[in-house]
């Protein structure tokens, strides 16, 4: 631009971006961003919680409430905790404090190009060469080939190194410990990957005693939004909800890395929630095929063979292996060999449901729906009827609970419907009581094939805990139809949360003896009528 004095190492700086040329046309599902495919379970219940958080002011710029949560969950002392806008802010920082110009800083090819940029707004240049370099970039596990490297970030070097962890928690090596016996090295992360806060942009850096006031010193001054930090903060009260959903990433990363082996690929080993994938030959026709169904993955003009793969829900991943592959994968849950197991979807205007069970399993529950009630109830459902369950719920819970509630009954029973299958061999009626303290609920169960409920549970109050009481009964209705079996519920008790869970448990125990198998029936259907 004519009489702008731009500095010279940053007039052909380019804006970070992800996939380009997309068309704007029809809906696309996204492989390209790296992020988690469906928000916390938390989330869509928090509006109450932010709305009390005073946006008019600024948040305390000091972050002492996410420090020491931090602190809890990194085991590092508050004061050599930085948290940052996002990692890159994370990033930009470390940049900042030792790079001058004409430095250079070392980064092993190929690498996360927002290391270039952050190198040339310090006045830097980047090298893959070592020797000399002021500061070194390592990303591990890496992106994009998704390796984890722990001897890279291990090794030994002259001036500042930045390890960046943002994948950590998907199975990588972590190696904040050599910030503790190293002084100059500083390991970066962020809420964006396994937290799934990608949109709040919050992150942090780990740093030694002697860099970490200097880099508190260079942050923005409250950088981080009010909102963000609130989520942030409630994304590590409860971090214990975030294990179950980085298992079900790594579990359809490692599914999806095998079905492209086996079809002739390239693919390391990932660490991260993607995978990399080299097609042995130029990648324009897969990403032209891949489009043409809506269907975005990363690619990089220096790497013309290869496609950066982010794990979706496995719906979306089933559809990009049917197009890179030439045919739809058959999940492991829908096999013969794998017993009576099932998976059932629903995807609404209200509601993203996806549900796996296996009645055959040991009482294992992985429950996400954002209302910790109903995630209790489904849990100890799962456990006493002793079948493996895996069900995750984006639903409007802005709007109320009511959608969240019918459609994780309609997609629990649908999956328990197909994991019977014909429904041969089974005692095919369970009938069973459960008392809790004061409360006793009786529980009848028919999987003769028609949907029936009646539900008979004296509640005095509106709500148990966040779940209305009144739907409840609905749940078990919704719950028979879809899962084409006959529920007779009765209770009674003086707490409503006692009646409930006895009633879940009841109701569990009759499924299991409905479902058990009748070896005296040989495999055929328990019906006069020879049908359900």
């Amino acid at each position: 631009m004519s009489g702008v004095p731009v500095r010279p190492e940053l007039a052909e700086a380019q804006p970070y971006r992800w996939q380009e040329g997309l068309p704007n046309d029809r809906p696309l599902i996204r492989f390209d961003m790296n992020t988690q495919p469906a928000p916390p379970a938390w989330y869509a219940g928090l509006a109450d919680r932010l709305a009390r958080t005073p946006v008019q002011q600024y948040p305390d710029a000091t972050y002492g409430r996410l420090r020491d949560l931090l602190a809890e969950y990194t085991g590092f002392p508050r004061g050599r905790i930085i948290p940052t806008a996002g990692a890159d802010e994370a990033l930009a920082l470390c940049a900042q404090l030792v790079l001058r110009p004409g430095d250079r800083a070392y980064v092993k090819r190929p690498y996360y190009s927002w290391y270039e940029n952050v190198t040339r707004l310090a006045g830097a240049t980047i090298t893959d060469r070592p020797n000399g370099a002021r500061l070194t970039w390592v990303c591990t596990p890496h992106n994009p080939t998704g390796e984890d490297d722990p001897d890279e970030g291990s090794a030994e070097r002259d001036g500042l190194v930045v390890i960046d962890q943002a994948y950590v928690e998907f199975g990588g090596t972590d190696l904040s410990h050599l910030v503790s016996e190293r002084d100059n090295v500083v390991v970066v992360r962020t809420f964006s990957k396994a937290f799934a806060l990608a949109g709040a942009r919050v992150g942090y850096i780990l740093a030694p005693e002697g860099i970490s006031a200097q880099l508190d010193a260079i942050r923005l001054p409250a950088g981080i939004a009010a909102p963000s930090a609130r989520m942030a903060e409630i994304a590590l009260e409860r971090r214990d909800q975030i294990a179950p959903t980085v298992e079900l990433t790594c579990r359809e990363r490692d599914r999806i890395a095998a079905a492209l082996r086996e079809a002739g690929y390239t693919v390391p080993e990932s660490r991260t929630n993607f995978v990399y994938v080299d097609l042995g030959r130029p990648n324009d026709d897969a990403l032209t095929r891949l489009l043409e169904r809506g269907l975005v993955v990363r690619s990089y003009a220096d790497q013309p063979t290869a496609l950066r793969i982010t794990v979706a829900g496995p719906r979306d991943n089933d559809e990009l292996l049917e197009t890179l592959c030439g045919s739809r994968p058959v999940r492991p849950a829908a096999t013969a060999a794998a017993g009576r197991r099932a998976e059932a979807d629903r995807r609404t205007k209200e509601t993203d449901v996806h549900c796996t069970v296996d009645v055959d399993g040991g009482g294992t529950a992985s429950v996400t729906t954002g209302i910790g009630f109903l995630d209790h109830m489904l849990s100890a459902l799962s456990f006493h009827a002793m079948l493996d369950l895996e069900l995750s719920c984006t639903g409007d819970l802005w709007v109320d609970e009511h959608h969240t509630v019918e459609d994780v009954a309609i997609v629990l029973g649908q999956a328990l419907d197909g994991a019977l299958g014909a429904r041969s061999g089974i005692a095919r009626y369970g009938d069973a009581r459960a008392p809790l303290d004061e409360a006793l609920c009786h529980a009848t169960v028919d999987l003769g094939g028609r949907g029936f409920s009646a539900v008979e549970l004296p509640l005095r109050g509106d709500r148990v805990g966040t779940l209305p009481s009144s739907l409840i009964p609905h749940f078990f209705d919704s719950l028979s139809r879809s899962g084409r079996m006959a529920i007779h519920l009765q209770g009674q008790g003086a707490d409503d949360h006692h009646m409930v869970e006895a009633a879940f448990k009841s109701f569990a125990l009759a499924l299991r003896a409905a479902c058990a198998r009748d070896e005296r029936r040989a495999g055929a259907l328990p019906s006069t009528k020879g049908a359900v």
